[in-house]
């Protein structure tokens, strides 16, 4: 009877949080619609000439990345907006990664007064290009990537900040898309996430995505469609009711003013883009000023994913480990009004989906069997219950599909039918891999891991490659 009733309820858990998700994708679906409405309304090349458009420092933390920063950072050259500069870190890294952005940008050392505001390993060295752009490499002692980017927010001279990845490419329009947000309403928004999208399988040529396309590894097409539901049927929801905890590390535009009064990020947090956007948060919310923490779908950032199972296994443990961190950091916001609706809805949502469900589903692998076995299993209840939650889970991934289409980027029938076919068969297969990895970050080791081992093509050869 015990383990009867025991299998009922991860089952029924399960079918409540695919539910769950399908709300967010509803929800997700009525602020894009919003968002369109709105975007009629404010040209994007009305804000290029408008001085209410305020000045940004794209941070570039850079760690052995001489195979992709070259084109990565000729990428971020070439983006429409109307005054940027660019802020390479180099976090003392071992391979050639500072002498490739010396040459390709002839760039010689200065001595240049920057902040202190966040404390950060020393910086050995400032460069500057003699070419035409904007373009400043630090060099500092290894401190991990968080280390690096609280250093380039020192030196950023401008009053908002896009930290990102090396390995990102971005849309010619991304930044003003998503300063587009602060224009509208600067006193209230302190940060403002974009739409990130695996580039693996896209042709890129002069820094940018040329050609979009649906991966032809297995790997990386469960990767598209989990990143589909995330920031297309996800964030738009959250950012709604402004219960975003999440700004991903790829693309995240910060005011600079709050990024120093929370600190900065914390090196050695394996979550460091989670802990960072909760921060805000809280900060916002204890010194009781107006805020806003948004999300813009039309700002695409393009970033190189994991291609094989052992580094996307390391990536998505040490994903989980920054989770559980999170977690157990900001509790005390757990179901406390006085947090508003990140508190009540946004931490929650995290507790219950990404941290507790993996732990439900992979004790249901060990409870379901058994009780099955001993006779014990309702089979009238469970089977439906099984179903229902296998094909509220497909339809999750078909919605994100769906609503993906307004962006166009996957015309051909050919990968469409692929990635409804995925939309299927994840849960077969794919899905499991996930939960125990998720639940090895429970069990293993907490050992300092910030950089990881990924080794990277470079986004330039990602189509080459497939």
């Amino acid at each position: 009877m015990i383990l009867n009733t025991l299998s009922i309820l991860i089952m029924a858990y399960a079918v409540v949080i695919e539910f769950s998700i399908l709300a967010l994708g509803i929800g997700s679906g009525f602020a894009l619609r919003r968002d369109r409405y709105v975007a009629r309304f404010r040209r994007i090349e009305d804000l290029l000439s408008s001085d209410a458009v305020p000045p940004v420092s794209i941070i570039v933390p850079a760690y052995n990345e001489e195979v992709g920063i070259t084109e990565s950072i000729r990428s971020m050259q070439m983006l429409k907006y109307p005054k940027i500069e660019i802020v390479v870190v180099n976090d003392g890294s071992t391979d050639a990664t500072l002498a490739r952005l010396i040459e390709a940008f002839r760039m010689v050392e200065v001595t240049m007064p920057f902040r202190d505001d966040i404390a950060t390993e020393p910086i050995t060295a400032i460069y500057e290009s003699m070419l035409p752009i904007p373009l400043v490499v630090v060099d500092k002692v290894n401190g991990g990537k968080a280390d690096a980017l609280n250093a380039g927010t020192n030196v950023a001279q401008y009053p908002y900040v896009l930290l990102t990845d090396a390995d990102v490419v971005m849309d010619e329009h991304c930044v003003l898309r998503a300063m587009r947000h602060v224009v509208e309403d600067r006193v209230r928004t302190v940060a403002v996430g974009g739409n990130v999208r695996p580039a693996n399988g896209c042709e890129i040529a002069f820094g940018r995505v040329v050609e979009a396309e649906v991966p032809k590894e297995m790997i990386e097409r469960v990767q598209l469609l989990e990143y589909l539901r995330s920031f297309v049927a996800s964030r738009p929801a959250w950012s709604r009711i402004n219960a975003l905890t999440l700004i991903s590390g790829a693309f995240g535009i910060f005011r600079r003013e709050t990024l120093a009064e929370v600190g900065g990020m914390i090196p050695g947090h394996l979550g460091e883009d989670l802990d960072l956007t909760m921060r805000i948060h809280r900060h916002m919310r204890r010194s009781k000023q107006p805020y806003r923490v948004t999300y813009a779908p039309d700002c695409v950032a393009w970033t190189e994913v994991p291609s094989s199972t052992p580094v996307l296994r390391t990536q998505r443990i040490r994903w989980h480990r920054g989770l559980l961190r999170a977690v157990r950091d900001f509790r005390g916001m757990l179901f406390n009004p006085r947090y508003g609706s990140v508190g009540m809805v946004g931490l929650p949502a995290q507790f219950f989906i990404e941290y507790l469900a993996p732990i439900i589903e992979f004790a249901g692998w060990f409870v379901l069997p058994v009780a099955f076995l001993l006779g014990v299993l309702n089979v009238a209840v469970a089977l439906p219950l099984i179903g229902i939650a296998f094909l509220v889970g497909a339809i999750n991934s078909l919605l994100a599909l769906y609503l993906d289409e307004v962006y166009g980027y996957f015309n051909s029938p050919t990968e469409a039918a692929r990635l409804i076919g995925l939309a299927f068969t994840e849960n077969l297969c794919w899905r499991q891999r996930t939960v125990w990895w998720r639940v090895r970050s429970i069990l293993g080791n907490r050992k300092r891991q910030e950089w990881g081992n990924m080794e990277r093509v470079g986004v330039g050869n990602l189509a080459a490659r497939d």
